[in-house]
Formats: C-alpha cells, structure tokens, sequence
C-alpha cells in the first residue's frame, strides 16, 4: 500500500511537472506583448525627445548657418520614428497618414476636421523643406513644421499610450511593415527630399527583427523550423540593406524574391505553426492569410465595397453582370453598351484618346480607362467622382453623350425579358419588392468589373516563383520603374496603381502638368479641371485642380493612348513626357504639380528597359463575350 501511495504520488508529481512545462509555453507568450509593448513605447518616446529637439533647434535658429545642423536633426528624428512607425501606423493609421507622416502635400480630411483643408505637415515635409533651398523664407516654414510635428506628437502620446498588443497584431504589423519598406522606403515615397530609403529601411528593417525575436521565449516546438527560417531571413535582409549600395543601383527585384516574399510568407507559417490566431486590430485591404504580395488574394476588393447592394464576389451576379455588360438595352437607344468602350481586346479600354459618344462625330471628354483591377480603388473615374462601384454605373447611364438614359427605362427593357427576369430572380429574389430595380441593375454590373482581375501576367508568376523564366531587360525595367524614375512612388505595387500601401485605405490623384498636345518647345496646359471639378465639395478646392486619378499600369500594353485627354499614343512618349519632368518640367507654370519638375535623367535604354518591364504586367485571357 506505502508502494502503491509513492508511486501514485510520483505519478501526479509527473503530471504536475508536464503540466507546468505546458502551461509555460502560453503564460511566457502572454508576456510577449507586454514586453514589445514596453520597448515600443520607450522608442516612442525617444522619437518624441528627437522632435522636440528638433523644435528647439529650429525655433533658435535665426540663419540659414544652422541649415546643415536642422539638416542633420530631421535625419535623426525621421530615423528614430522608424524604429516605431510598423507599430505606430498600424495603430493610427489615419493620424499618422495627416499629421505625422503623410506626403508633402494639403489634403482634405475626411475623419477629423470636417473636411477642412490640412496644409502639409510632419516628417516628409521636413524631408523635402531641409533639402529645399536654404533661405530665411525655408527656415521660416521649417519653424512652423517642427513646432506643428511637436503639437501633434504631444497630443497623441496622452491618448496612445500605454498601448496594449496582441501576439497576432505585432505579426501583422511586421507583415504590413515589409510591405511599407517594399513600397514606400525602397520607392523614395517616404524620402522626398532626402532620398535616404534606403538608410531609413535598415532601422526599420532591424526594429521589427528585434520585436520578432522576442517570440523566441514562447514559442511552440512545431514553430521552431519557422523560427529560424525567419531570422535568416531577416539577417539576409539585412545584410542586402546593408551592402551599402546606391539608392539607384539597389537591386528590389531580388530583395523581393529573395528577402521579402520568403519572409512575408514564413511570418504567415509561424504564426499558424505556434498556434496564434489571426485577429486584425483593423479592418484594411491586405489580407494576412495571402503569402506573397503578388498573390492575387493580398489584397480583398471586398474591403473597397462594403455598403454595396450585394457583395460583389457572388458568381450568380457576375454572370448576370457579364451579360449586361454587353448588352446595348441599356443605352436609350439601343447602341451603346458598357463594351463599346471597355473591350476585353483592348485592355478593357477602347483604343481612342477619347471615346465615341451616342452622337455621331461627337467624342466624350476623357479616354476611357481600363476596368481591369478597377475594383483596387477607393475612388473611379479620371476626376474620382464616384465612391464606389455601383455609383460608377449611374455615372454612365445618366451622363448626355454615354447611355443618355434613367433606370426606369431600362427596368421597363430587361422585365419584358424572360431570360433577365430569371436571371436576376435567382441572383436577387427576396431582397427587395423587385428583383430587377436600381440597385440590382447596378451591383451585378459592379460585381462583373470587381471580377476583373489581373495577377496572372509574366512577371507575377515570376516573383512568385512559378517560372524562371524572365528577360534580363524587364528585370532592369522593374528595378528603374521602382528606383530611379520613380515610378513605383506613385504607382504603387502590387497593383501598381495609386491605391496607397501598405493597408491600400485611400487612392491618390496627381497633378502632371499634361498639355493639350506634346509640344515641349511651345506647349499648351490641357484645360480640364479634373479632380477639382468633379462636383464634390470636398474636392473642390485649389490644390486638386487638373488633379487626376492615378490609375494601373497593369495591361498597359493593351490600353494606348495614355492620360486623360488620350495624348500619348506610345509608352515611349509617356516616359519622354516624365523625363522631362512633366508640363513644369517643359516650362509650364503648372500650379501645385505633384509630378518632380526635375527632369529625370532616363537614358534611352532605361526607358526601353521600363517599357519591357511594362509589358510583362500584361496578362492575356479569354473573357469571352463580344470584342472588336
């Protein structure tokens, strides 16, 4: 019996002990959070000393002999933020993009000021002041910037800390922060002035390896492999960033099919592999379960379409949609459809500089743009008037020189059909009184041109390793389209279109400067208002004047002329058009031109190596129904 008690009682010590070393896996995990949370907060502050320092310096400064100090100050506090920023623009993703480090450039803000005009402000703006002009007038705004960087930075710390993480979140604010690194740092975006991605994207890159590691002391044995997949990836990163390369000469095509897909993906696999579940903090575009940023699934067009009729990814609606799409039932006369100037042949383009109207001899004012990847976007059309999807159809179906219709004409059309009343009974039935009605007529429309989507071309099957075949000149074009002719800035990947990374919550218009004609010796500023004269109020404003939408270069190859107005009828006088450094550039007094007026250097064969690189984005397929 004393036996039958030891071991019993040997037996339960046992299972205490395995218990113990079982339940230290999550107690030791749960102290993750709190640990980066400390360490992110106690850099928060460093950044926040850096600012003040900087306000200190500028507010005494009185000539432009303390321009290279001011100068050396903005460098040291911008790189300090970008031990934070993964973090912080997670979290405040809104405040950080308006006050802390937004672009150089007014904005309206749609969530804190009631739509008032916010000037420029925070960390780009002090990037571009102090490599500006060094003038009592520059020392002056520069003033006004730090102490304005000062006030806004203050008054967030009060309300975002202590900040309180999970596990999941500070996975995806890595994830997210490859992406930034990738698409804004690499680019030259976030350094106008300055051009120093490349340093800033090594103390980024270093920040989140050291959050990461802190996992290593809760971490599952099934997540161990993962683990050091991941610091290996991380040490390569940083050796690549550290090579000390030029900004022009850094190779991105590799690092994205060496360093930042791999590790994209692996942060993915240890995170399932050590049993933390996904948890977003916030809802955005870019979906944590994709692997590779050119996954056709990184980012969800659902996002972009939230208040629709329907959601937009059922196959019912897009079928009907398809059919609509083609149909000319929709025009008042019956002789224009959504195909007439969207052809699957052309890029969903029509090939025109501006398109047929419903009057004969008579064109609309604009070239119509591709619909492929459209649904990527916040905003549609040139002058981005419309807010969704669906309300891009109306556009059309009430504008004089397109449809010339209403809805109540086309309802009467498509219920004298049979087939059209089946069709939308089963995509529609029980929603509403009526199945084919206003909203029906527009969502299956918007869910056909939601599905048109292009990840399939040359290039995204070789970055994602699916071939390894791709020529050596589109290898070059891409790193210059990213690089040096700063493509990608406004461009931005994977879409390449102006849908900002990395949580693609908002899509920029720019201001190029295009002219009525390319004539560089006498040129002539094309007259339409654009962004400025879409008919929203919070839109009408000086800055955004000849504004324009920014849209893909994906099928680029497919959907000439370019711009707006259709001027260019060849890539090769786009890129003459840039390197010139737009309608400034070519001696336009261009107001508010967000396009560099700086001509950009290209050589011949960098814009033929571009141009290969451009056309690789093209992805070929049958899309069925009518082309010309």
């Amino acid at each position: 019996m004393k036996r039958t008690s030891i071991l019993l009682g040997s037996f339960f010590i046992c299972l205490l002990m395995l218990s113990g070393r079982q339940m230290a896996i999550p107690y030791q995990r749960d102290t993750i959070p709190e640990k980066v949370a400390a360490l992110y907060a106690a850099n928060f502050h460093k950044f926040q000393n850096e600012v003040n320092a900087l306000t200190a310096l500028a507010n005494k400064s009185s000539s432009v002999k303390e321009w290279e100090g001011l100068k050396s100050q903005v460098e040291k506090t911008r790189l300090v933020y970008k031990e934070i920023e993964f973090i912080f623009d997670y979290y405040q993703t809104y405040y950080n993009g308006t006050y802390i480090n937004g672009a150089p450039l007014p904005k309206v803000s749609e969530y804190f000021e009631a739509e008032k005009v916010i000037p420029p402000g925070g960390l780009q703006a002090l990037d571009e002041a102090v490599y500006g002009e060094a003038s009592i007038e520059n020392l002056q705004y520069i003033k006004v910037l730090a102490n304005g960087l000062r006030e806004r930075v203050d008054f967030i710390e009060k309300i975002h800390l202590p900040l309180h993480l999970k596990s999941s979140q500070i996975i995806e604010c890595i994830r997210s922060g490859i992406v930034r690194i990738f698409t804004l740092g690499l680019t030259g975006y976030d350094t106008p002035g300055s051009v120093n991605g490349l340093k800033e994207s090594v103390v980024s890159w270093q920040s989140m390896e050291t959050t990461f590691l802190y996992f290593e002391s809760g971490i599952s044995p099934k997540a161990m492999d993962e683990f050091e997949v991941i610091k290996n990836d991380f040490t390569k990163g940083n050796k690549i960033l550290n090579a000390n390369t030029t900004f022009n000469d850094f190779d991105r095509l590799a690092f994205l099919k060496e360093v930042v897909n791999p590790l994209y993906a692996a942060l993915l696999e240890f995170q399932n592999a050590n049993n933390i579940a996904l948890e977003p903090y916030k809802k955005h575009a870019q979906n944590y379960k994709a692997k590779n940023i050119f996954d056709i699934d990184f980012l969800n067009t659902d996002f972009y379409s939230e208040l629709v009729y329907l959601p937009l990814d059922n196959p019912k609606t897009i079928a009907l949609g398809e059919l609509l799409f083609q149909d000319p039932q929709l025009s008042k006369d019956n002789d224009m459809a959504c195909i007439s100037c969207h052809n699957p042949n052309k890029g969903f383009s029509d090939g025109l500089p501006k398109s047929v109207s419903n009057q004969k001899g008579v064109f609309t004012a604009r070239n119509a743009p591709t619909l492929m990847d459209a649904g990527y976007s916040t905003r549609y059309f040139w002058d981005m008037r419309a807010l969704d999807l669906e309300k891009q159809v109306i556009h059309v179906i009430d504008n004089d020189l397109e449809f010339n219709t209403d809805f109540d004409a086309i309802i009467a059309k498509l219920k004298k059909n049979a087939r059209y009343n089946k069709l939308f009974k089963q995509a529609y039935g029980g929603i509403d009184k009526e199945d084919i009605n206003q909203r029906s007529i527009s969502n299956t429309i918007a869910a056909y041109v939601n599905s048109l989507k292009s990840f399939n071309s040359p290039f995204d099957k070789f970055v994602r390793n699916e071939t390894k075949e791709y020529p050596e000149n589109a290898k070059r074009g891409f790193n210059l389209f990213m690089g040096k002719a700063a493509c990608g800035s406004c461009h931005f990947a994977p879409v390449f279109n102006g849908t900002i990374p990395p949580f693609y919550l908002e899509s920029e218009s720019e201001v190029l400067g295009v002219t009525q004609g390319f004539d560089s010796i006498a040129p002539k500023l094309d007259t339409d208002l654009g962004r400025m004269g879409n008919g929203l109020k919070m839109d009408n404003h000086p800055f955004l004047k000849n504004s324009f939408k920014t849209v893909t270069v994906r099928n680029i190859a497919l959907t000439a002329p370019y711009m707006h107005n259709g001027l260019f009828a060849t890539m090769e006088d786009v890129l003459a058009f840039y390197n010139l450094g737009g309608g400034a550039g070519m001696g336009l007094q261009v107001e508010n031109q967000t396009l560099p007026e700086a001509p950009l250097g290209l050589s011949q064969q960098e814009i033929e190596d571009i141009i290969a690189f451009m056309e690789t984005l093209t992805e070929v397929r049958d899309y069925g129904g009518r082309g010309d």
